[in-house]
């Protein structure tokens, strides 16, 4: 099986969305830099770090915003936003919190405004039988932060530099800023589209099948964010099963970028997510205690989340009629962002009761039996054009 062939403008998009991960996965390091900076409290620390997702609600609109500005304006407000943000951070004491929020939450408008506008960018821009591959390559460079940027501004933290590690966000939003002018013009379908010519974009089976898809799949990959309450019960560590995740969804994403495109899609999708969620409760079984097994499903975790969330991507523009792309993505980022904030909720209410194993594997439980019937009911739909 031939790898397809990446064009300029596939690996233009890689190199903005590399900068916009990396100026996201930096604040990782935000509780750090506040201890360093004497701000200890948890709640004000959890509140800080969770202001960011609070645009996550603003997603849905997003997608009109894009269709009236385009593409490469949003991209360029997004890394505006981000800049702004950074720098606002960097000469803020940390001590006010008000700031620092309002700081935060800017910052997570311009993630919110980046993802929606990159992706419906994308759908558009790359069009034909390498979409799936395309999306398997941008997607790849995900985890890559945690490899190339996270460590070394951990360094800096540690040493005292916390101006300096501040800069770091800081220059990677002007990267945005000044990348999204380099990426190759695209006409937004939406600016030209006549009126009356589209079905409403909630009326057609496959987007709603879509959006139920991207909601299930990312709640068992949400799971995962309660993965260190699940090793301080087992007393195991957790990080061998995090880097075996991080290595395998990347490989597979790039190596196998031909499957996307080459396999059914909306199978690859639904069974990636069944898989994971799997592989997911055996690492949960209380008699799973660590070791080479934990890391081994880690590994199996990634090959399969590096499978599932290119593909749905993918289907965006699949399913998507011309000029509701941007409405599609909005709808389909601000999903998952709901996913990535309810589940860890629902499993920390089970696990108080049950205890993070079983409250993990009783959540994948119902979650799996969901994706399947979502993903057959889907496939037996008529099949989704690929423009």
């Amino acid at each position: 099986m031939t790898a397809p062939r990446i064009g300029k403008t596939v690996w233009a998009i890689t190199a903005i969305y590399f900068f916009q991960a990396s100026y996201a996965r930096v604040y990782v390091l935000l509780p750090a830099y506040l201890a360093a900076s004497g701000i200890t409290d948890p709640k004000r620390v959890g509140w800080l770090v969770g202001a960011f997702y609070i645009s996550t609600f603003a997603r849905p609109f997003v997608g009109f915003f894009t269709d009236q500005a385009g593409f490469r304006r949003v991209l360029a407000i997004s890394g505006a936003l981000a800049t702004v943000s950074s720098v606002g951070l960097l000469f803020t004491d940390p001590a006010a919190t008000f700031l620092m929020t309002a700081w935060r939450i800017l910052g997570g408008t311009s993630f919110s405004f980046f993802g929606v506008a990159l992706t419906a960018y994308q759908s558009v821009a790359v069009t034909g039988s390498d979409r799936g591959a395309s999306f398997s390559v941008v997607t790849a460079v995900a985890g890559l932060p945690y490899l190339l940027v996270v460590p070394f501004c951990e360094v800096l933290v540690a040493r005292g530099y916390l101006r300096a590690y501040l800069l770091v966000p800081a220059f990677l939003a002007l990267a945005i800023f000044a990348g999204s002018f380099l990426l190759p013009h695209v006409e937004n379908p939406a600016r030209t589209k006549q009126p009356g010519k589209s079905r409403p974009l909630l009326g057609k089976p496959q987007v709603l099948a879509l959006l139920f898809s991207i909601t299930l799949f990312c709640s068992v990959d949400a799971c995962l964010l309660s993965i260190a309450g699940l090793g301080r019960e087992k007393g195991t560590a957790v990080s061998g099963f995090l880097a075996a995740t991080a290595v395998t969804s990347v490989l597979v994403r790039f190596f196998g970028r031909s499957l996307v495109d080459s396999l059914p899609r909306i199978r690859m999708a639904w069974t990636s997510g069944a898989a994971s969620g799997v592989f997911l409760i055996l690492a949960a079984l209380p008699a799973v205690r660590g070791g080479t097994l934990f890391v081994a499903l880690g590994a199996l975790y990634g090959v399969f989340i590096g499978l599932g969330y290119p593909a749905l991507l993918a289907l965006i523009g699949d399913v998507a009629e011309p000029g509701n792309q941007s409405r599609l993505t909005s709808r389909f980022w601000f999903l998952m962002g709901l996913a990535y904030m309810g589940m860890p909720v629902i499993v920390g209410v089970l696990a108080a009761k049950t205890g993070y194993a079983w409250a993990i594997i009783l959540s994948n439980l119902v979650l799996i039996p969901l994706l399947a019937a979502v993903g057959l009911k889907w496939e037996k739909l008529e099949a989704p054009r690929v423009a």
